[in-house]
């Protein structure tokens, strides 16, 4: 499983990681559901008990246009890293 951020670096390190076991393994790529990845959330918008979770950022964008005036006092969270996330997130 490949556990990585979600932004641009992150995505860069999957296809090296991808890259290593093609060059290396090549066969074990061919086996269904050896290579997984984690995905976890880059952006989470939370108001009162509604809560949206964005998996990348023009997905979070759009949400933003599509609200307009209405996300305003929307709490914003982005997750820079894997370790901005709390055990709670995680699970």
């Amino acid at each position: 499983m490949i556990m990585a951020d979600q932004d641009h670096d992150g995505s860069h390190i999957k296809g090296l990681v991808i890259n290593v076991i093609h060059k290396y393994w090549p066969s074990l790529l061919d086996i269904p559901g050896f290579l997984q990845q984690f995905i976890t959330p880059i952006v989470r918008a939370s108001k009162g008990r509604a809560q949206k979770t964005f998996f990348t950022l023009p997905e979070y964008e759009n949400w933003q246009e599509e609200m307009g005036a209405s996300s305003k006092g929307w709490n914003i969270k982005y997750y820079k890293g894997l370790g901005t996330s709390t055990s709670a997130e995680a699970k």
